[in-house]
Parts: structure tokens; C-alpha cells; sequence
């Protein structure tokens, strides 16, 4: 959490002259010195001269609440900043009640049940719900379908939680469980006769630790430890007791441990203990922890301490509670400080600390531990994500004639050295190096690392099956960022779907001019007020019917609007096949936009050699990666090899130096290598990346020497690994998730290059349209023909000879004004008179001879103007004498 401006107020009050002393209580109820003695050496680890801390420590008699109650006053008179609580359960209580009042935290580092949310304390023990589920998987993972579960006082109850879930009859689990409860005192040998004439064989056991040695000792007795009994012991402090008893009992013995005692870090702090225990008895007890005695408990005092601390710096705390038994008001920060504890995380010896929503201790790892009769052995861990993971690889004893079993044996085993040489042969003095030479002389009995199986290295040694195939490929670094195209607008389509695009838009505006002088209703009275006019308009010229196309288009329509059915049914089609079109290509469009181009400088292996970008390159000095060029036929490779051989300077000495180099901004460098290698460090290193595909096929495998009995156990074990899955699933742990693995799983997530739409991704659109397109001119073609054979009949002509007129017309497109060859004269039907028909007549023939005069201007004007403006002038000399007729006719 980062500091507020409320912190402010203790930051100013600091002591002018050095920081102010930070104290941090202890209520120890252990009847001893080891808790107090585990509390101040934390103290002291995490104490320094700009911040220091002291230890408030209180010791009292164990169970006595009157006691506890003086302690927790006298220990707030401290000004402390938290209190470690007292580990008896009656006394727990108490003061927590203390501790909710003043919201003072309170640390727990002991199992109990009695813990909640509401209380004003933390608990680093872990959460007795997940604890019995990793005990739940472990009996799955065994197979018991009969066990005996027990325990040794009702409190650890609630610890067999996920135990008891096991039994489910409704999904057909059915488990037999019996539960027995040890009795008081420390004879438990009647328990263990009943229990043994059950015929139970596997046992569940959770006890205290000062009882685990005894109640084992005693079923050694009763003879309940064959090789037919097992135990699954619940206690974490199980590797702590003196085992050496049960070793060769037989039995299957399987504990858990939080953290193994001979790490550095955990004897020193065991060193750190018993010298203040020693310093606090006055040397009475000069060794209270042994090298292996250090408990959960004592290990969780450690990081209690550390992440407290860790909460009080985050909030930049300087000033302690300052509340006492007698205030009326808690702490102001109490509850903040609270809070920041429950979400923080630290790695401390138990492992990573992590709490859940609750504020309980749910995410932890434990090793699943088996007694041998060399030992503890770790054979699984477990934790609430990936629950229960074997760890244990057997390899079966070598069986075959001539040889001996590798059971019992013990072998020299060579993974590296540190030149970092794996082995080439001198051809000149026929001698080998590296990790060869020393296997080849016995100075090794297998060389297990990164070691590639060559037809060279086979002649020399025996290798194993491959455990891990690989190939050659290339390191380099990432794609750059591509500066943005200025005609990046045409990227959504493919130049082929642009030029189909193109040519529907031309072939649509030639077929709507088409089917607008086919179709009859196309063909429109100009001047609505002429009831027979001698000319008919089709806004369907050239001009117009590519300008409807491009406004459909570009989406923003136009005047004109189709008449005809045919022509309708072209524009819809048109219509239809832009809406696809435009929606695809502004779909598309905006991927192009927001997907970054990278630049690819190489892109496979013959790029490289290419060298368009004047990039150097070379393999490890000595490896296989670099023979295999030197022996390759390939033309290719030889020149690769070539270029190599000719600047040593680009060949290194250790895979860690090319990545180094393949990574550096003042090199353009790329390293060859093997893929695995290149699979591990592209994980870790977020700047490189593997480039092209495999150039080779090859695998690694455990050298040893030739005629080795060992080679055939090995590779039975190794294929065996192979079809259960658990190599793949080995790499995919080391490689993705350990060890900073999985840093760059998501830097490629949306690099994925946007493609331009091809023909195939819209070539159905373009079928609707030809489909389409092809139903209006049949459609055309028949409002043709219906018209045409109307005419025929109503004006007595011939059908061929009209349809012959019409076609002729169609084709020479040289007009978009349509002569009217037959006309129906208005008159007064069969109350007409002759005189208004030659009075009509008379006024046709002046009219022609009033236009038989053309004017200079007409002269200029082009032939389809003069064809327009005389069937106009014509029509409205009609009307004109039509106008005279009607005059008379009304005097």
C-alpha cells in the first residue's frame, strides 16, 4: 500500500535527531525460552540502525488467563505496534478480546479453529480447511478405500474436513472410515489392539509432536507397522521426531514439511536461536533447537516478524498504538494496518505468504514426504491450484545378464562444467574434451544436460533414448514496429478483390444504362401536363447510371430512383452487394488500424544468409549446432558455415553469451542454437524471439560410458515418461513456470498481423450480384416483349416488325429521348367532330412549318440537342393548338 497524506502527521513527528525506536510485542506462554528466544531474533534480523525495533516481550505461565490479561496490559504500555499472541487457547481468547477493543493486531503463528474474520488478528498457520484437503488428495492419490482415522483431541477435528468428504454416497464414493480418539495420557497401546483387530491397514493420523514418537513406538509394539500397514501423518512437524526406529519396519510412512531444514537460511536462524536461548538461561540450554527440531511454529514466528514489519513500512508508520488497557478509544490505524497484512505477499521459509479474501492462510506448499530406509525422501508437493504433483522419478534397477542392479549403488553424475565445454572431437589428435573426455575416462559415470546425441558422440559413448527432441533454429530479436502505410486505406482488400470490386461497379452501371432503355416504364413523359407527348425521357443515361452506382457505393445515394421492376431489382442487388462490401471492408479496415505491422528483418534461415541487413550471426564455439553445419551437404549451410569459420568473433563461448548478444542494441547479431534453449529463454527474455522453423531433427540424451549395463534400465524409464505425459508436463514447469518462466506468455497475445480480404472471403457476394443482375435482364426483357405485343395489338401492327423497331432502337443508344411512334389523338371520343380532327391536323402542319425555319443558333448546337428542343418545341405546339381549339370551342 503506498503512503497517504494522512501518514503525513507521523512522518513530521520523527525525532529531529534519528528515527524513533519501534516496538513490537510478545506474550510467551511456552514455559520456556525457544518462543521468546525465535521472537527477538526476528526482531533483531529485521532491525537496523535507520529503523530500528525492539522486542516487548512478556513470559507467562501457561493456561493462566489472569496472567495473560497483565501481560497484554503491561506489553501496550510499550507504545507496541502489534502483540504476538499467547499460544493456550484459553488465553488466546482473552486477549483477543483486549485486542478487538483497542484494535491492536494480534499475530497468530499456532493452529486454531477458533480464529474468524472478525477478530482483530492475523494467523500465518494455515487455513485447517485447505490443510485437510491436501490430506484428501494424498489418500486419493493412495488409493485407500479403508482407512482408520486418528487423533488425539477434539480441537483437530475440524482439520478432517475434506476427510470426511470423501465418503459421498450419492457420486458412488463409498470409503470406509473409522475414527478413533487417542485417550489422555500417554498409553495408547489398548486403542491400538482394537484398532489392529479391525484389520484396518492404512491409518490417518494427527497428534501433537510430543505425542507423535510415542504413539508410533507403541503400534511398533502392538505390531501395526508391517510391510502391509500405512500411515499418512497430518502433524508438519513430522520430520522432526527421531525416525531412525520405523526405517525398516516395512510400513509406508508419509508426512508433510513447509520447509526443508537444511537450507542455509533455516540453520542459521536454528544457530540464531540457541545462542539467545543459551545468552537468555544463562548457557543452562545450550542447544534448544537440534539441526533438525526447527517447527512450523518457530518458522512461522520468523515470518510473522518479517511481514509485519513489511505492513508497518509500506504505511510508513512511526508512532506505535498508544492505547493502554484503561483507554476508551482503540487504535486509529489498527484496522488500516490490518487490512494492508491480509493482502500483502512475501516469500519467508515457509514459502510464499499469501492470504485469501477471508484473511485466512489458503494458498500454501507443502512436500509430501516417505520414510525410506535411507531417509526422508520427498516423493510430491502439493497446493490448492495445482493440488497433489509427483516428483519422484523411479528408474527400475538394470536386471539383464552381466550386469549388476543400480540399486544401492551411488554414480557421478556430471551436468556441467565450467568451461561450459560439452565434448567435440579434435580430428587431428582423435581426442575428445569436455564433458565427454571425462565420461569416456570414467571420471563420470553420465553426463545428464543439455547434451545433443550426434552420430560423432555416439561412436564415442553410449547415449539413452531421448528425453527432449529439438532442432537448429534462429535467436534474434523482436519485430519492430512498422511505421504506418500512407495508403493503408487499401490494405482491407486484396488487389484482386479491388479489381473485381472495380469491375462489378463498372459492369452494374452498364447494365442499369441497358435495362433502363429496355424497360418500358423507364421511359417517362418529360412534361407531365402533355397528355400525348411525341418524345419520352429515361433517366438512365450513361452518366447517371454510373453516378447511382457510386453513390450506393460511397453510401450516399442519389436523385435518381429506379421505375421498372427490372431495374429495381438491379439496384437492389446493387444495393445489397455494396452493404457487404462496405460492412467487410470498414470491419476490416479497423483491424488494420489497430493491429501494429512489425518488421521482420529475417524472417527463415535464407534470409539470414542472405544477410539483407547486414546482420551477423554465428553458433557456440565447439557445440553441435556448429558441427552440424560443417558437416551438412547442404549448399546452404555450407555457407553459413563458411561465414563462421571466417569470423571467429561471432562464435561464443556459452549459449548465456549469444543471448546477450542477440539482445543488445549496439549488435545485429542472431544466434544459432537449439530450440529448446531458444523455448526456455524467449520465456524469460521478452526482446528475443525464435525465428523460422527447425533446420534439423535431433534429441537430447544421458551420456555414459560405452557398453554401459545401465543404458537399457535408463531408456525403458525414459520412454516410460514419455507416454504417461509427465516429461511434457516436467517442461512445461520449468520452462513456462519456474524460475521466472511465463514472463512473456502474453507479449505476442495481439500480434497476430490483420490479412486482407481475398476473393474467397467475398467471392459469394459477387455470385448474389450475377445472379441478380441476370434475373433483372430477363425481367426487363419480358416487360419488353409484354409491352411490344400490347402495342401490336391495340395499334394492328406487326409484333416482329415493332419488336424489330424497339431492338434497333436499343442498340444505336444514341438518345436518351424516345420517339412516340404511335400516338392516341385526344378527342371527343364518338362525339367527336371531323372538324377538331382537322383542326388538330392544321395545327400540326403549322407548328412543323413554324420549326421548318431554324434560327443561326440552332445551327451550333449539337444533333441530340436539336432532337431534344424540337421534340419539345413539337409538344408544345400541340398543346398550344390545342389551347386555340378548346378557345373556340367555348365561343
Amino acid at each position: 500500500m503506498h503512503c497517504k497524506s494522512q501518514w503525513l502527521v507521523f512522518i513530521i513527528s520523527c525525532v529531529a535527531y534519528g528515527k524513533a525506536q519501534k516496538n513490537i510485542g510478545a506474550i510467551c506462554d511456552d514455559g520456556g525460552f525457544v518462543l521468546e528466544a525465535a521472537f527477538t531474533v526476528a526482531i533483531e534480523s529485521v532491525s537496523s540502525e535507520d529503523d530500528p525495533y525492539e522486542a516487548k516481550v512478556v513470559r507467562t505461565t501457561p493456561g493462566d488467563v489472569l496472567e495473560a490479561h497483565n501481560a497484554m496490559c503491561s506489553v501496550l504500555e510499550g507504545n507496541v505496534f502489534g502483540v504476538f499472541a499467547p499460544t493456550n487457547e484459553k488465553a488466546l481468547k482473552h486477549v483477543q478480546s483486549i485486542s478487538d477493543y483497542l484494535e491492536v493486531p494480534q499475530i497468530l503463528v499456532d493452529q486454531s479453529v477458533a480464529h474468524n474474520r472478525n477478530w482483530s488478528a492475523i494467523n500465518l498457520y494455515p487455513n485447517h480447511v485447505t490443510y485437510s484437503q491436501a490430506f484428501a488428495d494424498i489418500i486419493d492419490n493412495k488409493g485407500w478405500e479403508e482407512f482408520t482415522i486418528i487423533y488425539e483431541g477434539a480441537e483437530l477435528l475440524p482439520f478432517f474436513d475434506a476427510i470426511f468428504a470423501l465418503q459421498d454416497l450419492e457420486a458412488g464414493n463409498e470409503v470406509l472410515m473409522t475414527v478413533v480418539q487417542l485417550p489422555d495420557g500417554d498409553d495408547f497401546r489398548s486403542h491400538l489392539q482394537t484398532i489392529k483387530k479391525s484389520g484396518s491397514l492404512n491409518y490417518l493420523v494427527n497428534c501433537r509432536r510430543e505425542t507423535l514418537e510415542t504413539f508410533l513406538q507403541q503400534a511398533q509394539q502392538v505390531g501395526i507397522m508391517s510391510d502391509e500397514h500405512s500411515y499418512v501423518i497430518m502433524n508438519p512437524d513430522f520430520q522432526t521426531i527421531d525416525l531412525d526406529p520405523f526405517k525398516y519396519g516395512g510400513s509406508n510412512i508419509t508426512g508433510v514439511r513447509f520447509f526443508d531444514p537444511s537450507v542455509e537460511a533455516i540453520q542459521n536462524y536454528i544457530k540464531s536461536i540457541n545462542a539467545k536461548v543459551a545468552e537468555l538461561s544463562e548457557d543452562q540450554i545450550p542447544e534448544a533447537v537440534t539441526e533438525n527440531g526447527l517447527t512450523l511454529s518457530l518458522a512461522l514466528m520468523y515470518d510473522a516478524v518479517m511481514l509485519y514489519v513489511a505492513a508497518v513500512k509500506a504505511m510508513a508508520l512511526e508512532d506505535g498504538s498508544s492505547v493502554t488497557c484503561e483507554s476508551g478509544t482503540g487504535w486509529a490505524f489498527g484496522s488500516t494496518l490490518l487490512n494492508n497484512l491480509k493482502t500483502m505477499e512475501i516469500e519467508g521459509l515457509t514459502g510464499l505468504i499469501k492470504f485469501d479474501d477471508d484473511g485466512l492462510r489458503s494458498y500454501f506448499e507443502i512436500e509430501i514426504l516417505e520414510l525410506m530406509a535411507h531417509g526422508i525422501e520427498t516423493v510430491a508437493t502439493w497446493n490448492i491450484e495445482e493440488g497433489y504433483k509427483e516428483t519422484r522419478v523411479i528408474i527400475p534397477a538394470a536386471e539383464v545378464e552381466g550386469s549388476e542392479s543400480m540399486k544401492g549403488k551411488h554414480f557421478i553424475v556430471l551436468t556441467a562444467l565450467a568451461d561450459g565445454v560439452y565434448g567435440s572431437l579434435d580430428k587431428k589428435t582423435g581426442k575428445w574434451n569436455g564433458m565427454m573426455e571425462k565420461v569416456m575416462d570414467g571420471r563420470a559415470d553420465f553426463a545428464i544436460t543439455d547434451l545433443t546425441i550426434t552420430a560423432a558422440r555416439q561412436k564415442a559413448v553410449d547415449f539413452t533414448s531421448p528425453f527432449m527432441n529439438l532442432g537448429i533454429t534462429i535467436l534474434y530479436k523482436k519485430p519492430t514496429k512498422q511505421p504506418p502505410d500512407l495508403f493503408s486505406f487499401i490494405s482491407p482488400f486484396s488487389l484482386e478483390v479491388w479489381g473485381w470490386l472495380a469491375g462489378a461497379y463498372v459492369g452494374v452501371s452498364l447494365l442499369l444504362f441497358l435495362l433502363g432503355r429496355i424497360a418500358p416504364e423507364e421511359w417517362q413523359n418529360p412534361y407531365p401536363c402533355i397528355e400525348e407527348p411525341e418524345t419520352l425521357d429515361n433517366q438512365f443515361t450513361m452518366a447517371n447510371s454510373f453516378w447511382f452506382t457510386l453513390g450506393s457505393v460511397l453510401t450516399q445515394g442519389s436523385e435518381i430512383a429506379p421505375i421498372a421492376v427490372s431495374t429495381r431489382m438491379a439496384g437492389s442487388m446493387w444495393w445489397f452487394f455494396t452493404l457487404i462490401m462496405v460492412s467487410s471492408y470498414t470491419a476490416n479496415l479497423a483491424a488494420f488500424l489497430t493491429v501494429e505491422a512489425k518488421f521482420y528483418a529475417i524472417k527463415t534461415v535464407q534470409d539470414l544468409a542472405n544477410n539483407p541487413y547486414d546482420i551477423t550471426y554465428g553458433a557456440k564455439k565447439g557445440g553441435a549446432t556448429l558441427g552440424f553445419f560443417k558437416e551438412s551437404d547442404n549448399l546452404l549451410y555450407q555457407k553459413m558455415y563458411q561465414y563462421m569459420d571466417e569470423h571467429p568473433e561471432y562464435q561464443t563461448s556459452t549459449n548465456d553469451e549469444g543471448l546477450a548478444r542477440a539482445k543488445s542494441t549496439e549488435e545485429n547479431y542472431a544466434f544459432l542454437m537449439e530450440s529448446t534453449s531458444i523455448e526456455y529463454m524467449v520465456e524469460r527474455n521478452c526482446d528475443v524471439a525464435q525465428v523460422g522453423g527447425l533446420l534439423d531433427s535431433k534429441g537430447y540424451g544421458i551420456a555414459m560410458k560405452k557398453n554401459s549395463p545401465f543404458r537399457q534400465p535408463m531408456s525403458e524409464s525414459i520412454l516410460q515418461l514419455q507416454e504417461e505425459g509427465k516429461l511434457t508436463r516436467m517442461k512445461d514447469k520449468w520452462w513456462k513456470e519456474k524460475r521466472g518462466g511465463g514472463a512473456c506468455a502474453d507479449d505476442d497475445a495481439s500480434s497476430a498481423e490483420a490479412q486482407p480480404l481475398v476473393l474467397a472471403n467475398v467471392g459469394g457476394v459477387f455470385i448474389v450480384l450475377a445472379a441478380g443482375s441476370g434475373l433483372a435482364v430477363i425481367c426487363a426483357i419480358f416487360e419488353m416483349l409484354v409491352d411490344i405485343w400490347l402495342i401490336s395489338h391495340r395499334e394492328n401492327v406487326s409484333f416482329i416488325e415493332e419488336l424489330k423497331a424497339e431492338i434497333k432502337f436499343i442498340i444505336s443508344g444514341s438518345s436518351d429521348t424516345k420517339p412516340v411512334r404511335h400516338r392516341e389523338l385526344s378527342g371527343s371520343g364518338s362525339g367527336g367532330s371531323k372538324k377538331s380532327k382537322v383542326e388538330d391536323e392544321e395545327s400540326h402542319k403549322e407548328a412543323e412549318n413554324n420549326l421548318n425555319a431554324p434560327t443561326p443558333s440552332e445551327r451550333s448546337v449539337s444533333h441530340h440537342s436539336r432532337h431534344t428542343l424540337h421534340s419539345r418545341r413539337q409538344s408544345n405546339a400541340v398543346q398550344m393548338a390545342r389551347m386555340r381549339k378548346f378557345s373556340k370551342a367555348t365561343y
